[in-house]
């Protein structure tokens, strides 16, 4: 232990600088020199290893502190120049800089204010985030098998949450994880119950939540880690925190808000004794529905039992068949008389087709002159005297030669 510097009379050699800072260090930190600090924050800086420096100061001094990474990751509210705050350190000598400071360990805000503007803060940053959006939020199942409740099982919001289940819904089923819900311990209990539940997989909605407080009581409830959690979610999330007139981070994050626990179980599992009362009256519904068809149907079955055709079916019976043979022998004579009269006019339509062929002509003795060319001649003018002209008989071919053409009477 430090005992204190030689006086220079009786030092055999001079100290250095750093025996110096390490003396006032051991002097310093030979005590208890864990303090409890109000003040308010300037000149803050995070580094980008978590660590974070800044200077705590009141209206006539100020003292160097820092918070390291470790201690910053349970810190509830995200530290500021300009924040006045309330917080438990130890006295430390930076050698290297021979100075003193803070070496901060709990950090909270100083106040009621202090605590709305921190809620306020992070209420407007994760708004912006779009944690609060109502397109992303689900609605709750209408069929809840087994619902998932997190709180203090010491708590009484288990307790109203399980008498209304058994009331509305005992065949549900309710997997509790106990948390604690106040305190430094409770954001990243339950922040880690949210995550274990959507990995367990098996249940259809979670109730996150426990009964009144003050703003310090409820505040676990307020922590970024709690509200991510619920917003990373698969499984539908209802907030019961508080009374009604208490607002969380939680409530703005989960998929429904609900007012009080009890009424977080009512949303969570329908009311079966409604629904036997509702079933109750679609089967007396049904039922009447069915007697007035039956009664309907069975006066048919006796109308049509006293119908003659009914009373005597051997006689339906053959006069169907007779009736069957009519019409077929009505059909037979109809086609036929369609294929004699489509016959009569094919015969008429060949026979005009017969007498405008061009064969027919020429076996009365007329022939087609044609040119070489095989043009057919159709005046004289397209021969002349000495061309050769083919012949065409009704049967056979010869060629010719003409001789002498004779111009036609002029018109």
């Amino acid at each position: 232990m430090f005992t204190g510097f030689t006086p220079p009379s009786n030092a055999g050699r001079p100290y250095t600088v750093s025996e110096i800072n390490a003396g006032v260090a051991a002097t310093i930190e030979s005590g208890n020199t864990l303090v409890w600090v109000e003040a308010e924050i300037s000149n803050f800086k995070r580094a980008t290893s978590g660590h974070c420096y800044f200077t705590l100061k009141d209206d006539q001094s100020q003292i160097s502190a820092v918070l390291w990474r470790s201690n910053a990751l349970h810190v509830k509210l995200q530290p500021e120049s300009g924040m006045a705050v309330l917080v438990i350190a130890s006295i430390r000598v930076y050698q290297k800089g021979g100075t003193y400071q803070l070496d901060v360990h709990k950090m909270q805000p100083s106040g009621q204010g202090a605590l709305h503007a921190a809620f306020e803060k992070l209420k407007e940053r994760l708004g912006k985030e779009g944690l609060f959006d109502e397109a992303r939020k689900r609605p709750i199942p209408d069929t809840v098998a087994r619902l998932g409740v997190i709180t203090s099982k010491r708590g009484a919001a288990v307790r109203d949450i399980l008498r209304v289940v058994s009331t509305r819904s005992p065949q549900t089923d309710v997997l509790i994880t106990d948390v604690a819900v106040q305190g430094e311990a409770a954001a990243p209990q339950i922040a880690q119950a949210i995550r274990d539940m959507n990995a367990y997989g098996t249940v259809d909605c979670i109730i996150v939540g426990r009964g009144g407080g003050s703003l310090e009581d409820l505040w676990a409830f307020n922590e970024e880690v709690v509200a991510r959690a619920i917003f990373d979610s698969r499984i539908p999330v209802i907030s019961a925190v508080g009374h009604e007139v208490d607002f969380t981070i939680a409530d703005f994050v989960a998929d429904v808000r609900a007012p009080t626990p009890s009424a977080a179980a009512e949303m969570a599992v329908p009311d079966t004794k409604e629904n036997l009362r509702y079933f109750q009256n679609v089967a007396g519904r049904f039922a009447a529905g069915f007697l007035r068809y039956y009664g309907d149907v069975r006066g048919r079955y006796r109308r049509c039992a006293r119908s003659p055709a009914l009373r005597k079916p051997l006689r339906l019976f053959v006069e169907s068949r007779q009736a069957h043979d009519d019409l077929r022998e009505r059909s037979i004579r109809a086609v036929q008389r369609l294929l004699e009269k489509q016959r009569l006019r094919l015969s008429r339509a060949a026979g005009q087709l017969s007498a405008l062929s061009p064969l027919e002509v020429l076996a009365r003795g007329y022939a087609v002159v044609s040119t070489t060319r095989g043009v057919s001649v159709r005046s004289e003018a397209q021969v002349n005297e000495g061309d050769e002209v083919g012949l065409r008989f009704h049967q056979g071919a010869a060629t010719a030669r003409i001789t002498t053409k004779t111009p036609a009477p002029a018109t």
